[in-house]
C-alpha cells in the first residue's frame, strides 16, 4: 500500500469516528499497521456501509463510542447514554416525562430521537439488524409515535455504540431519515468480567445499583464459542416532593422564575378538580364545598364543612405534587447470549438470544372526573342536603386513596444465521424473530358508574357522600374525612392496558470489497434482500375500550365511552405490515484521492405502496491532511401502525377558549387515517476533516433534511382560535362542537399529512491526543451540535390564524400561541446548541476524567406575556468527573475501582411550566449523582 493511500485510509477512518477518544487511537493504529494486517482489518464493519473493510464510513459522519467511552460517560441506563451524545435530541419517552396517564408509554422506556426531528425518524439496529419497537405509544405533537426502547440493552454489555449522523435509507431502510443508531454487543468474549456499581442522587431517597458480567467459553475442539452476559439494575423512586422545583404545582413565585413572569397565573398548575367539589344546583346555581372557617357559607353540611357560592377560589386548588412519584422505582434484567460454530474454514453458524424484563412502580394521586363525566345527583340521594337535583362538575375523591401504577415490560429476540467467505466474497443470511410486551396496570381506579350509583343511593349505609370536602388544615392536599371502607371497596377496579409488538425478518446479503479493478482502484459491491413482518396490538381494559360506556343514571344520557374516572375512551387497536426490500451498494474510486459511494434501495409495503430511494456520497482527499465529503440521500417513512389503525381516540387537555374567555378541560376526538401517505424526505450532508498534525483532528459537517407530507394533527388549541376567528366573522369551525352555553363539547380531529418541514444544522468535533511517557496519555475532545433551522410550514388553518394574530385581530389573542407551526428552533426543547467537552487521562494504574455538558437556552410556548413573549428556559451546564485505579498486585490482578460524580455542582434543571417543573426530555432531575464501581476481570 502506497504512502498516500495509507494516509487517506487513516484520515477516513479517523474522520468517521470523530467524536470520542477512538478516532486518534484509530489513526495511530492505521499508521502502524503493516501489509500483513490488512486482511484482518478488512473484516471490520462500521455502520455507514454494507461492504466490509472498505472504509466507507470515512465518507460519512459517524460517531462511535467504544466500551471505554461508554464507561467514561458514567451512564448506567440507555436513556443516560443517549443524552451524552449532543446529536441526539429530546428524549420524549422517558420516566419523568409527565404525570403519565394510562394512554402514555409508561414504565421503563426511553426513546431515540437523532437530530431532534421527531421520534420514529431514527432506525435503530442491534448488531446490524432491526430492533423490535416498544409496544407502548405516546403522542408527540399530538400524534402517536413509536420507538425502540433503549433501556432494552445493557449499557455495560455494549462493545460499542455507532451513530451514523446522515440519512441512510438506501443502506438500511427507508425509515432511516435522521440516521442510524447501531448497538454492538460483546460477542466473542474470552474472559470473565464482573461489575458492581452503586450510586445515590443527593438530596433524594434514590439509591441505584447495577450488577453485570460476561463470560465466554470455547468447546467442540474450539469450533464452537458461546458468550453470555447479564445485567441486573434496581433503582428507588424519587418523590416529587423531594425537589424544590417539583414540590408544588404552583410555581408563580419560584425564585428562579424570570422577573417578567413572577406571579403569572399560567404558572399555577394546581387543579380545580379537588376534594372540595364543585356543583351546579338546579336552582342554587354553581357552588362549592369549603371549610366553614373560611366564611361566606350559605349552608352548613357537617362539622367544619359548608357550601359556598361559585367555584373554588385559586387558593383552594388541589396541589398533586405531594402524592406523586417523579421518578419510578425500577427493577430490570438484561440477558444476552451469542453462539458461533465453525462448519468449515470459511463457513460459520451464528445465533443470538436476548431477553429483557423490567417492572416499574410509581405513585399517583387519585383521579378527578373528566368534563364528559359530569353526572347528576338526584334530590333524594342519601347525602344530598339541598332538596334539589345537583350536577357534579368537579370532584377528586381523595378518601378512596391514591393510585398505584405498575408496568411490566418484557421483550426477547432470537436470531439464527449462517455466513461464509469465498475469496473476496462474503455472504450472510439470518432469520430473526422478536417480540415486546407491556402490561400497564393502574391499581385503585374508580369506576364512574359505581361512583354515581353509590352517590345516588337512598340507603345511607350504602351511599357515598361527595360533600365531605378535603383537609381543612391543608386545603390544597389530602382529606381528613372518609366514607366507609365498605362503600369505597365497591367503587374501585384495577385497569390494564396490554400491548404487544412483533418483528420477524429474513435477510440475505453479500459483499465484495474488490469486485473488479479499474484505473483508480478496486470497486466494492454489496447487495441484499430482506423481508420483514411487523405487528402491533393494543388491548384496553373493558371499561376503557368502549364496550361499557357510561350513561348518566338519572337522565339516561350517554356521557362518555369510558367508565373509568379521569381516563378518556380508547378503543382496542391492532395492525400488521409486510415489507420487502432489495438494495445494492457500490464503492467506486474515481481517483486515488476521490471515492464515491452509490446505493439504491427498493421497498414494497403491503399497505402504502412501494418506493425506490438513492444515496450518493463523495470523499476527496486533495492533500494528506484534508478530507472533503458530501452526500445526498432520499428517505421514505411510512405512517406507523397506530397512526393508521386507531379509531375515535378521545383525549382531554386543558385549553384556552377565546370565545368564552375561559381555560378548561376540552375533549378531542382523534382518529387514525387509512388515507395517510408516506413522508418523503431528502437529506443533504457536506463537511470536512482536518488533521493539521499527528493525533489532532477537527471535523465539521453541515446537514439539511427536507420532509414532505409529515404526519401530524392540527392542535386543538389552533382549532379553537380558528373557531373564534370565524365566529367573529359570522360563521364557525365545524370541527369544534359547542353546547348552548358555547362551551366546547368536543373537537373533531384526524391525523393528516402536513406541509413541508425543513431542519438543518452543523456538527463540530475536535479531538487531540497527547502521549507522554512521564505524564501519561491525555485525550481531549469537544463535540457540538448546532441547530440552524427548524421550520414547519404552517398548514392552511394555522396560516390564517397566524396572519390574524399578526394583524392584531382581538378574536385570536396573540398570547395564545399557535403550537407546532412556523419557526420551531429554540422552542419547547429544541435548543440551538448542545455540546460537551472532555479530558481523559491515564498513567500507569491511574485514570481520571472530567466532562462538561452544555444545553443551550430555549423558550416555552405554554407561558406567554400579553404581548405574546414566551417564557425563556435557561441554558444548563453540568460537570462530571471520575477517578479510577487498576490494581496490579498478584492477588488483586484484574481488579479496578472507579469513583465518580455526575453533575458535580448539583445544578438544578432550569425551571419550566412542565410536569415536575422542568423539561424532562432535555434536562435531568438527578442533581449530584455520586457512584462507585468495582470491576474484576479474570
Amino acid at each position: 500500500m502506497n504512502k498516500h493511500k495509507r494516509s487517506y485510509l487513516a484520515l477516513c477512518t479517523c474522520a468517521a469516528i470523530s467524536s470520542f477518544a477512538l478516532p486518534t487511537q484509530a489513526l495511530v493504529m492505521q499508521q502502524e499497521r503493516g501489509e500483513d494486517d490488512e486482511e484482518a482489518m478488512e473484516k471490520i464493519t462500521v455502520v455507514g456501509s454494507n461492504i466490509r473493510g472498505a472504509q466507507a464510513a470515512g465518507r460519512l459522519p459517524v460517531t462511535i463510542l467504544d466500551s471505554d467511552d461508554i464507561i467514561n460517560t458514567g451512564a448506567v441506563t440507555g436513556d443516560e447514554l443517549l443524552r451524552s451524545i449532543p446529536q441526539v435530541g429530546d428524549i420524549s419517552f422517558n420516566n419523568e416525562r409527565s404525570i403519565g396517564g394510562v394512554n402514555d408509554a409508561r414504565g421503563d422506556v426511553a426513546s431515540i430521537n437523532l437530530r431532534g426531528i421527531g421520534t420514529g425518524n431514527t432506525l435503530t439496529l442491534l448488531n446490524g439488524r432491526r430492533l423490535v419497537l416498544h409496544p407502548g405509544t405516546q403522542t408527540e405533537n399530538f400524534v402517536p409515535v413509536t420507538t425502540v426502547n433503549s433501556n432494552t440493552l445493557p449499557v455495560t454489555g455494549l462493545r460499542r455504540l455507532e451513530v451514523l449522523r446522515d440519512g441512510a435509507s438506501a443502506l438500511y431502510g427507508t425509515d432511516a431519515v435522521a440516521g442510524v443508531v447501531n448497538y454492538v454487543l460483546k460477542k466473542e468474549v474470552t474472559q470473565t468480567q464482573l461489575n458492581l456499581s452503586a450510586g445515590n442522587a443527593e438530596g433524594t431517597s434514590m439509591q441505584q445499583y447495577l450488577a453485570s458480567g460476561s463470560t465466554g467459553v470455547f468447546f467442540n475442539d474450539n469450533k464452537s464459542h458461546l458468550s453470555l452476559s447479564f445485567a441486573y439494575y434496581t433503582r428507588d423512586e424519587i418523590g416529587a416532593s423531594e425537589r424544590s422545583y417539583s414540590a408544588s404545582e404552583d410555581r408563580r413565585f419560584n425564585d428562579r422564575i424570570p422577573e417578567a413572569f413572577v406571579g403569572d397565573t399560567q404558572l399555577d398548575n394546581r387543579s380545580l378538580s379537588s376534594p372540595w367539589a364543585i356543583y351546579d344546583g338546579e336552582n342554587i346555581g354553581r357552588f362549592h364545598i369549603r371549610p366553614e372557617s373560611m366564611g361566606d357559607c350559605f349552608q352548613t353540611l357537617s362539622d367544619g364543612v359548608c357550601a359556598a357560592e361559585g367555584s373554588i377560589p385559586r387558593d383552594m386548588r388541589y396541589d398533586s405534587a405531594k402524592d406523586q412519584s417523579m421518578t419510578s422505582a425500577v427493577d430490570r434484567v438484561n440477558l444476552f447470549a451469542y453462539y458461533t460454530h465453525s462448519l468449515a474454514p470459511n463457513l460459520e453458524l451464528f445465533g443470538e438470544a436476548l431477553y429483557y424484563e423490567a417492572i416499574s412502580k410509581r405513585r399517583r394521586e387519585q383521579n378527578a372526573n373528566l368534563t364528559a363525566q359530569r353526572f347528576t345527583i338526584s334530590e333524594d340521594a342519601a347525602y344530598n342536603p339541598f332538596g334539589e337535583t345537583v350536577t357534579l362538575r368537579n370532584i377528586r375523591p381523595m378518601d378512596v386513596g391514591p393510585r398505584r401504577i405498575e408496568v411490566e415490560d418484557s421483550s426477547y429476540r432470537l436470531l439464527g444465521g449462517i455466513k461464509g467467505y469465498s475469496k473476496q466474497w462474503e455472504w450472510e443470511s439470518a432469520l430473526l424473530y422478536s417480540r415486546a410486551d407491556t402490561l400497564d396496570t393502574g391499581y385503585n381506579r374508580i369506576r364512574v358508574s359505581a361512583l354515581q350509583e353509590a352517590i345516588n343511593s337512598t340507603n345511607i349505609e350504602e351511599a357515598y357522600n361527595p360533600f365531605i370536602g378535603g383537609n381543612p388544615d391543608n386545603v390544597n392536599n389530602g382529606t381528613s374525612v372518609y366514607n366507609s371502607a365498605a362503600v369505597i371497596a365497591g367503587l374501585t377496579e384495577d385497569i390494564t392496558r396490554d400491548s404487544t409488538s412483533e418483528l420477524a425478518q429474513w435477510d440475505f446479503k453479500l459483499s465484495n470489497p474488490a469486485l473488479t479493478n479499474w484505473y483508480a482502484g478496486d470497486i466494492g459491491i454489496a447487495a441484499g434482500v430482506e423481508y420483514r413482518y411487523e405487528a402491533y396490538a393494543d388491548d384496553r381494559h373493558y371499561l376503557l375500550d368502549g364496550s361499557t360506556p357510561f350513561y348518566d343514571q338519572v337522565t339516561g344520557e350517554l356521557m362518555t365511552n369510558s367508565d373509568v374516572l379521569g381516563s378518556s375512551f380508547t378503543p382496542d387497536s391492532e395492525g400488521s405490515r409486510n415489507v420487502f426490500s432489495a438494495y445494492t451498494e457500490l464503492l467506486v474510486p474515481l481517483h486515488e484521492t476521490i471515492d464515491m459511494q452509490l446505493a439504491l434501495r427498493y421497498e414494497r409495503f403491503n399497505d402504502v405502496g412501494s418506493v425506490t430511494k438513492p444515496k450518493v456520497a463523495l470523499s476527496w482527499l486533495p492533500v494528506d491532511w484534508l478530507q472533503l465529503r458530501a452526500s445526498y440521500s432520499g428517505g421514505f417513512r411510512a405512517p406507523n401502525l397506530p397512526q393508521v389503525v386507531e379509531e375515535s381516540v378521545s383525549r382531554t387537555n386543558s385549553r384556552t377558549d377565546p370565545v368564552i374567555n375561559d381555560r378548561y378541560s376540552i375533549t378531542e376526538i382523534r382518529g387514525g387515517n387509512s388515507k395517510l401517505t408516506p413522508e418523503d424526505d431528502e437529506i443533504y450532508n457536506f463537511g470536512f476533516a482536518i488533521t493539521p498534525f499527528q493525533n489532532f483532528l477537527i471535523t465539521v459537517d453541515r446537514w439539511r433534511i427536507e420532509q414532505e407530507n409529515v404526519v401530524g394533527i392540527l392542535n386543538s388549541q389552533t382549532h379553537l382560535l380558528y373557531d373564534s376567528l370565524l365566529r367573529s366573522q359570522g360563521s364557525s369551525n365545524p370541527a369544534v362542537i359547542r353546547n348552548d352555553d358555547l362551551e366546547v363539547v368536543y373537537v373533531n380531529n384526524q391525523y393528516d399529512n402536513l406541509e413541508v418541514r425543513e431542519i438543518s444544522g452543523t456538527d463540530i468535533s475536535i479531538n487531540y491526543e497527547v502521549n507522554s511517557e512521564a505524564f501519561g496519555l491525555f485525550n481531549f475532545s469537544i463535540n457540538a451540535a448546532h441547530l440552524r433551522k427548524f421550520m414547519q410550514t404552517p398548514d392552511p388553518i394555522s396560516a390564517i390564524v397566524l396572519e390574524a394574530q399578526e394583524s392584531g385581530n382581538p378574536a385570536v389573542p396573540i398570547d395564545i400561541p399557535v403550537v407546532g407551526a412556523g419557526d420551531l428552533r429554540q422552542i419547547d426543547g429544541n435548543p440551538k446548541w448542545r455540546s460537551f467537552a472532555r479530558l481523559d487521562w491515564d498513567l500507569g494504574n491511574w485514570g481520571a476524567g472530567i466532562r462538561v455538558n452544555y444545553v443551550d437556552d430555549f423558550y416555552e410556548t405554554s407561558v406567554t406575556t400579553s404581548d405574546g413573549e414566551m417564557m425563556p428556559i435557561d441554558s444548563w451546564v453540568t460537570t462530571d468527573i471520575y477517578l479510577d485505579y487498576h490494581f496490579s498486585q498478584e492477588a488483586l490482578d484484574g481488579l479496578s475501582l472507579r469513583i465518580g460524580a455526575r453533575n458535580l455542582a448539583n445544578k438544578k434543571p432550569p425551571i419550566a411550566d412542565e410536569s415536575f417543573g422542568y423539561f424532562s426530555d432535555v434536562h435531568s432531575n438527578r442533581g449530584r449523582y455520586t457512584y462507585a464501581t468495582l470491576s474484576w476481570a479474570f
